[in-house]
């Protein structure tokens, strides 16, 4: 849909790969390219130069995630927004995996799920990110775990938290796109799943935490 982790594992395979699974590590969670804002600094370093209230282009940063206008005193809160993602095996084990139609990420990988709307739980926002991307629905989920990431889009660089889930639903491979933003649908043995193409590393970590998950019990 990240914020690379301090907690980088030095034992393990030297090549960045996962024993048993052939994958790369996802332990040391997902990437962050852009520093947090400080204080101090202006609009030029943010998205935004204008309030929205008045109009006056005096938009600060006076904190980590705190815009405010010198000239109205309005404040603007740049907080994450929420997204998520579901991992999706048929009967031979195989994971739905999708081919992005659109950027961010065009031609990329990317799992099944979205934005969380206002006033849906994530599970309701997966749920109906499913059906409306491939067309299925899904019965039961379990939470998996959560990663920051960053999401660019139009120039602004938005930062979320991506939740993800493990889901169950039937005819898995009855699965076809169903919007443009999806390109294709693929169903990858694990063995075939490189979590380098996918568009976004906090949604590499789902699917890779998942894939160790199963190793582990394997």
């Amino acid at each position: 849909m990240g914020i690379e982790s301090e907690s980088r594992s030095e034992s393990g395979p030297q090549d960045g790969r996962v024993e048993g699974v052939g994958l790369p590590n996802t332990k040391s969670g997902v990437e962050d390219p852009v520093p947090p804002l400080k204080r101090g600094q202006d609009a030029r370093d943010t998205p935004f130069k204008y309030c929205p209230k008045c109009g006056a282009a005096a938009l600060k940063m006076v904190g980590a995630k705190l815009l405010r206008c010198e000239a109205c005193g309005f404040e603007l809160y740049l907080n994450v927004a929420a997204a998520a993602a579901g991992v999706l095996v048929d009967e031979q084990g195989r994971m739905v995996v999708l081919v992005r139609g659109k950027e961010p990420g065009k031609g990329k990988w990317d799992l099944p799920g979205g934005f969380v709307d206002a006033g849906e739980t994530a599970e309701e926002a997966l749920r109906r990110e499913v059906r409306e991307e491939i067309g299925l629905e899904v019965t039961t989920m379990r939470y998996l775990g959560s990663w920051p990431n960053i999401y660019e889009y139009m120039g602004v660089r938005y930062r979320t938290l991506d939740l993800g889930f493990v889901c169950e639903a039937p005819e898995v491979t009855r699965a076809r796109p169903r919007e443009d933003e999806v390109a294709d649908v693929l169903f990858l043995p694990p063995e075939q799943i490189d979590l380098g193409r996918f568009a976004f590393r906090s949604v590499g970590t789902i699917a890779g935490t998942y894939l160790q998950e199963q190793a582990g019990r394997s």
